[in-house]
């Protein structure tokens, strides 16, 4: 082949390859758009709407903390039934909560309408796995009224709903054999389990990210091995880019979602093999500084 028939060729495939890449890259921005948009949302499998009830509460998730695996809810008086007259309460109406960190016991007075109350429910999981990591939390939520100053547990009905930015919590109603008395007979009590993952988008993001974090050891080593065997020639400004991309490393790291704590498997996957490669790459460029540039005296 000629290297006039050749030249096409070459822009044809060169054309190829922008042409897919720009692809690939619009295709990756808008999956992440979408991952975004449906994610975060807390997806509630209470079913139908039980026979007899005689309060309404409303659970809403507001933050995951990770590493201290912790939900905080807001748990509000959706309908009083038998403790008021529909939204207002007539009189105190008690919550008991289990699997919550610090007070399990909740009252809400007689004053009118009830204001809603922040709980921290205590989860289980491991955030070193971030972004893959999951908590999970139980929960069984009684509401009282006290009737001759003894304590009256009311037929409870628990919905779940809300937005936690970042992740995707799912709550499921289920049967851990737990028994209360209604009107002077035991019936089982729903458990309600709520488990908290992180958003697509989340995980879309931190993919990227460590990716990105990838191809740059791959670059600088491409530069240097080049540069040493002799097909290109020593710039000593690419050592100043070299250190540069070494020290964007860490806020590279430190800008991941949901902030994985130092120790997580990226680190002895990913970030500590980005930082040797960097280095390594550095000092390849250096060997071939020393081998290739001219000396001062030289002349």
């Amino acid at each position: 082949m000629s290297a006039d028939t050749r030249a096409p060729a070459v822009m044809r495939r060169r054309r190829t390859t922008l042409i897919v890449a720009l692809g690939l890259m619009v295709a990756v921005y808008l999956v992440s758009v979408l991952l975004y948009a449906v994610g975060g949302q807390v997806t509630d499998a209470e079913g139908d709407e039980p026979e007899k009830w005689d309060v309404k509460l409303s659970v809403v998730p507001q933050s995951v903390d990770a590493v201290r695996d912790r939900v905080t809810m807001q748990i509000d008086v959706i309908e009083a039934g038998p403790a008021g007259d529909g939204f207002v309460l007539n009189e105190t109406l008690g919550v008991l909560i289990s699997g919550a960190d610090g007070d399990r016991m909740i009252e809400f007075g007689s004053s009118g309408v009830a204001s809603p109350v922040a709980v921290e429910l205590v989860t289980d999981g491991v955030v070193e796995r971030w972004p893959f990591d999951s908590h999970v939390g139980e929960t069984s939520i009684i509401a009282y009224r006290v009737v001759d100053g003894e304590p009256e547990a009311l037929r409870t009905w628990v919905s779940a709903s809300g937005r936690v930015p970042g992740w995707s919590i799912a709550a499921e109603e289920i049967d851990l054999g737990l028994q209360a008395e209604f009107d002077g007979v035991s019936e089982g009590v729903d458990v309600v389990q709520f488990t908290a993952t992180r958003s697509g988008s989340t995980i879309a993001f931190g993919i990227v990210l460590l990716g990105l974090m990838i191809v740059m050891p791959v670059l600088v080593l491409s530069v240097a091995i080049t540069v040493y065997r002799g097909r290109r020639r020593v710039e000593a400004s690419f050592m100043s880019w070299m250190g540069a991309m070494l020290f964007a490393t860490i806020p590279l790291r430190t800008f991941l979602p949901g902030s994985p704590p130092i120790g997580s498997w990226i680190d002895f996957l990913i970030v500590l093999w980005v930082i040797v490669g960097l280095i390594g790459g550095l000092a390849i460029y250096v060997a071939a500084w020393f081998r290739w540039s001219p000396r001062q005296d030289a002349g």
